[in-house]
């Protein structure tokens, strides 16, 4: 199916505007008369395009000690953060971030 590179361009700028549109698979499908199955392989091959191109998840969080009443600061890959007024051992961190 992906010899056509005009028939990928245009399934993969479906995916894309199915992803925006807000509505299920199956009705974005019988809206624009593309058969479920081709929908979904496509999907399949823009899922797995999109994970090769994707970095690794970091399993490293970054912790910052700072000269100030905190005592240390977690920052999470989410953007939160923990603040420490104290020393706090190595093994809580451990249960905090797993």
């Amino acid at each position: 199916m992906q010899k056509n590179p005009e028939v990928r361009i245009q399934m993969l700028a479906h995916i894309a505007q199915w992803q925006g549109s807000g509505q299920t698979q199956k009705a974005y499908c019988i809206e624009h008369r593309i058969p479920y199955h081709v929908f979904h392989y496509w999907f399949k091959v823009y899922r797995d395009q999109t994970s090769v191109n994707q970095q690794p998840a970091s399993t490293f969080v970054k912790l910052k000690v700072a000269a100030s009443s905190t005592y240390a600061e977690l920052i999470l890959p989410d953007g939160k953060r923990l603040l420490f007024h104290q020393p706090v051992a190595s093994e809580y961190l451990k249960v905090l971030i797993g």
